[in-house]
């Protein structure tokens, strides 16, 4: 996700029947979240953010990203999925609902029924609200961009959440990777803001419906979503943070509900800056 190219236009290819032969059983329900920083000033500005291991600093002009990986995943409790370089974690404005689309090309039967169940379940935890603003023809990319106002109007693009064959986009599905998150961040007081993002599961791969024991579409979502609202892996296994899949029920631990609440509405507003001074042609 990195360069000026993250604002080029994506040319979408039409939706296509899902390949027949699935793929091997998941491994691992998500690649390591990435998250964009995105600058909303004009001229060049030093952006930097720090990590629980390391620190990635550079100059960078408008329409320039810069990608970074997720802290080192904790031991135990919960992780932020992105900080500051005073700890602070990325996050949603829990005062505003996050407006989310859905990309419905390769959708499982009970895709809609599981997603729908895994929203009210992070509602639940984070205090945050969704709403669903339909489908979308759009397809989840590593260029996505988080600015199309002639598809989304005048603000941030919302939330993207789709199923998709490994082959049908570039995000890092296959190979095990169930599921990809990406969530993009802009410069805030009191933290990064978390303003767009998207979620994908691997539609070449059927996974059971429900959230119940064994490896489940539930069970990724969860996952996937609150990687999409702040946080990051954890290496207990008891978590739904955990960064592989597990044989027990999916219900968000103690651990993860700690993180949740940490980025959600009981860490108060935070509004984020808007969308309208960008102006980019690609």
């Amino acid at each position: 996700m990195t360069g000026p190219g993250y604002f080029a236009p994506v040319v979408l290819p039409g939706a296509a029947p899902v390949p027949p032969p699935p793929a091997p059983p998941p491994r691992r329900r998500s690649s390591v979240p990435v998250v964009v920083l995105l600058l909303v000033v004009l001229g060049a500005v030093v952006a930097s953010v720090v990590s629980a291991t390391s620190k990635v600093q550079a100059v960078v002009a408008l329409g320039d990203v810069i990608a970074v990986e997720e802290p080192a995943p904790a031991a135990a409790g919960w992780s932020a999925g992105y900080v500051d370089e005073d700890g602070n974690p990325g996050r949603w404005d829990p005062c505003e609902p996050i407006p989310f689309v859905v990309q419905a090309g390769w959708i499982p039967d009970a895709g809609r029924a599981d997603l729908a169940e895994a929203l009210r379940r992070l509602s639940e935890a984070s205090g945050l609200r969704f709403v669903d603003e339909g489908d979308t023809d759009e397809l989840p990319s590593r260029d996505r961009t988080a600015y199309q106002p002639e598809r989304y109007g005048e603000r941030w693009a919302p939330l993207l959440i789709g199923w998709l064959p490994a082959e049908a986009t570039d995000v890092g599905l296959g190979g095990g990777v169930q599921g990809v998150s990406a969530a993009v961040a802009v410069p805030s007081t009191g933290g990064p803001s978390l303003v767009s993002g998207q979620v994908v599961l691997d539609a070449s791969n059927r996974l059971a419906a429900g959230f119940g024991a064994g490896t489940t579409d539930g069970e990724v979502l969860l996952h996937e979503l609150a990687h999409a609202v702040g946080l990051g892996h954890v290496l207990d296994p008891t978590q739904v943070m955990y960064p592989q899949t597990t044989s027990s029920e999916s219900v968000f631990g103690a651990g993860d509900r700690a993180g949740l609440a940490a980025v959600g509405a009981a860490a108060g507003c935070h509004p984020a800056p808007s969308a309208r001074p960008l102006r980019l042609e690609g």
